[in-house]
């Protein structure tokens, strides 16, 4: 499942990055720790600084980061993919994709490659990609597999229960929304058509449930009069069919841009997200839409959306990620300093006991479209995204539920003892 991860949605960032002054983001400075001794040394960091880039944990605990845009302007887009050693602690560079891309989907096969799908391979003139990979991390390079029917971005992808791989929605150029639907079948490197949507969806989330349908929720429409539509419905999708089904329930509000997670009781988890229920005056069309904080869960065996207690901040492209404990922590998002979209350090963190969150301390720096993995230690790696004054960033920190806190630590080599 794209999660993940977040996951980055590039049809929404382009919105980010047409705000930002100063013509386009740019790399952040490099960001240093103190010693006892009051010693400077500078912080581990990616090789490269990214955000709207895709991460994912391979299964021998190393992370895949691929892609994404290292300064969000027309040419910025990246290929290159590095990985991030546990036991190390070290970032080093693997292949390169076959071709640029952000804001593009990721999903581990269960033969232990991983798929890429779409994205967009340029920011500003923006091009959408129809192409898939394949990372191949005993190789460590990339090779190209089928293409979709169609370019897409700002969509999901599913594994199933049969490996294969669902992928629905998006948009093919930015404004038009699709409500097309294919599988990707790892056994013959192929995709196929599967259904339509009822509506059709960008932005939306996506997650297996225990039956093995999926469930889509969410999203939006774009090319409308007035800019975009945000929708409160969901709908399901049957892989012994091939067809989706919409689901009557509502859900509580309407979000474009939410982060999804599915607990280990098969219920799942939705939070934050933008909502064209509430409309700002700061901004108009896309902008305009209001952050949200709240969050809810859809009950399968209900088939209801349940609503859960409130955030401590407003979460829109915010990542999600399970803990072991089943708790979810849920990192960064998209601010409004003055005239530019920025990152933010808020964090929250949902326990399903309580059905309520609690502040999970802020991040060291600022985040909106970075990426968050868990690691096999329990930890969580928060990677990259544009920070505080509309920089992209190399950083990189690790969340430790033992601690309750974010931790940046020294480069490797570094001492601060």
């Amino acid at each position: 499942m794209n999660r993940r991860y977040l996951i980055a949605l590039s049809f929404l960032i382009g919105v980010t990055i047409c705000a930002c002054a100063g013509g386009g983001v740019t790399e952040t400075p490099p960001v240093f720790l103190t010693s006892p001794q009051g010693n400077r040394v500078e912080a581990l960091a990616m090789t490269t600084a990214r955000a709207n880039a895709a991460a994912i944990r391979l299964r021998d605990g190393r992370v895949l980061i691929c892609g994404g845009t290292a300064t969000g302007q027309v040419g910025g887009v990246l290929s290159s993919a590095e990985l991030y050693n546990p036991d190390s602690r070290a970032f080093t560079g693997t292949g390169s994709m076959t071709v640029p891309r952000a804001g593009q989907t990721i999903t581990l096969l269960r033969d232990g490659r991983v798929l890429l799908t779409g994205g967009v391979q340029n920011a500003g003139f923006r091009s959408e990609l129809a192409s898939a990979e394949i990372y191949d991390p005993g190789a460590g390079t990339f090779s190209a597999t089928g293409s979709m029917s169609v370019p897409r971005e700002g969509h999901t992808a599913t594994i199933l229960r049969d490996g294969r791989v669902l992928i629905a929605g998006g948009s093919d150029n930015g404004i038009h929304t699709l409500d097309s639907a294919e599988i990707y079948d790892p056994s013959s490197g192929t995709f196929r058509g599967t259904g339509h949507l009822h509506q059709p969806r960008i932005a939306h989330v996506a997650a297996l449930l225990g039956t093995g349908k999926v469930l889509i929720a969410g999203g939006g429409r774009g090319g409308m009069p007035g800019g975009y539509i945000s929708y409160d419905t969901a709908e399901m999708y049957d892989p012994a069919a091939g067809s989706f089904t919409a689901i009557r329930a509502h859900m509580k509000s309407d979000r474009v841009g939410a982060a999804a997670v599915k607990l280990n009781d098969g219920r799942v988890l939705i939070v934050g997200g933008k909502s064209g229920r509430r409309m700002t005056s700061r901004l108009s069309n896309l902008s305009s839409l209001t952050p949200l904080n709240t969050a809810e869960i859809y009950d399968p065996e209900a088939g209801a959306f349940i609503r859960t207690g409130d955030m401590s901040a407003p979460h829109y492209l915010a990542t999600a990620t399970m803990l072991d404990s089943g708790n979810v922590l849920v990192v960064g998002g998209w601010t409004i300093r003055g005239p530019i979209v920025v990152g933010m350090r808020d964090a929250d963190l949902y326990q399903p006991e309580t059905n309520r969150f609690s502040q999970a301390g802020q991040t060291n720096v600022a985040r909106l479209t970075n990426t968050a993995t868990l690691l096999n230690d329990g930890e969580v790696l928060i990677a990259g995204g544009i920070a505080d004054k509309a920089l992209v960033t190399a950083s990189v920190e690790f969340y430790s539920p033992k601690q309750h806190r974010f931790l940046m630590l020294p480069e490797t080599g570094a001492s601060t003892e």
